[in-house]
């Protein structure tokens, strides 16, 4: 196949590139060469352009299948949609597990999907991200009705911009360097958090085009205990590292901010968002989604990001100091 991936020069987007390649697949990547403007590869074609000023420099140009990355406005996919209505291609989107209205409980595909005032919002917050991503998905599917729409928990793995992930194996690390005690969050018995590696849900997307399928699929992981995150951490660092668990409610009295202080961490008292690590695949995992092992995950990331430089700073986490705070 002849595959036009938006975006493309970023984490999903790179992974999407080398899962195509490796299934021997065309590729044409279409951004506007901002997010990273020194993105090439020899194998692929690259275009520059703005999806919101329209397709036209595709015009003439026959593709089999478009995976979309980066669509988080209605407007921008009603324009993807209407170029590519008629012309009896694939069209993937990806979306997200924020579509979903209630969190609180194991959604399957067909959960109640969050509503906004405002449809016609032109910037992303916390409030209307998965409502504007429900918009996406509903205007893709009115003009394509035989899209493929993709719902992703958090995504990570090698090149993951927000370290939400990749900070706990780098913790490990710091930790052995440090010779001091970790903080854990909650208890070894209890806190399990989901995700997805991002090869998967590439590989996933592909195993989906060629097979032509349409329809939506919630995309998530096993639920993973983070002791197992450390453990296979430390294998990696050939070390063991001293830790200490901390309740959610020392946490909190603690001012502890969920999700990117403590990275991936939701509180059990936050009932409204357990159902981000209790997500329903069944459709997915019938439809052939493979997970890879937790090791091979933590072991490319950790190649990856201790290959930055050493002046790169976290994205996600918090300070020596902050963590001092957490356990004393």
């Amino acid at each position: 196949m002849h595959i036009l991936i938006i975006g493309g020069s970023i984490f999903l987007g790179k992974a999407m590139i080398d899962s195509a390649l490796k299934s021997g697949h065309t590729i044409t990547v279409f951004n506007r060469g901002i997010s990273n403007p020194h993105f090439q590869h020899k194998d692929i074609t690259v275009l520059h352009g703005d999806r919101n000023d329209g397709f036209e420099i595709l015009d003439g140009m026959h593709v089999d299948a478009v995976i979309d990355t980066c669509g988080y406005f209605p407007k921008s996919i009603a324009i993807s949609a209407q170029y590519f209505a008629n012309k009896h291609i694939q069209y993937c989107f990806i979306s997200t597990l924020s579509v979903f209205a209630d969190m609180s409980i194991s959604n399957d595909e067909s959960g109640e999907l969050c509503t906004t005032d405002n449809p016609e919002a032109d910037t992303i917050d916390g409030e209307n991200y998965g409502a504007l991503k429900v918009l996406c998905e509903q205007t893709l599917l009115s003009m394509i009705p035989d899209a493929l729409i993709l719902r992703p928990g958090l995504i990570v793995g090698p090149h993951d911009i927000t370290d939400r992930f990749t900070w706990w194996p780098l913790r490990v690390g710091m930790k052995e360097r440090l010779q001091g005690t970790m903080m854990a969050p909650g208890d070894a018995m209890s806190t399990e958090w989901e995700f997805i590696d991002v090869r998967d849900l590439a590989d996933f997307a592909l195993l989906l085009l060629n097979k032509k399928s349409s329809g939506i699929y919630n995309v998530n992981g096993e639920r993973m205990p983070l002791v197992e995150i450390i453990k296979e951490s430390e294998a990696y660092f050939n070390h063991h590292i001293q830790v200490q668990w901390v309740q959610d409610d020392v946490l909190l009295s603690k001012n502890a901010q969920p999700w990117n202080e403590i990275p991936l961490w939701i509180p059990e008292s936050e009932s409204s968002l357990k159902g981000f690590h209790r997500t329903n695949t069944t459709k997915a995992k019938r439809a052939g989604l493979i997970i890879r092992p937790l090791n091979n995950t933590i072991h490319d990331t950790l190649d990856w990001a201790l290959n930055r430089p050493s002046t790169y700073k976290l994205k996600a986490g918090y300070s020596e100091e902050r963590e001092y705070e957490f356990i004393t």
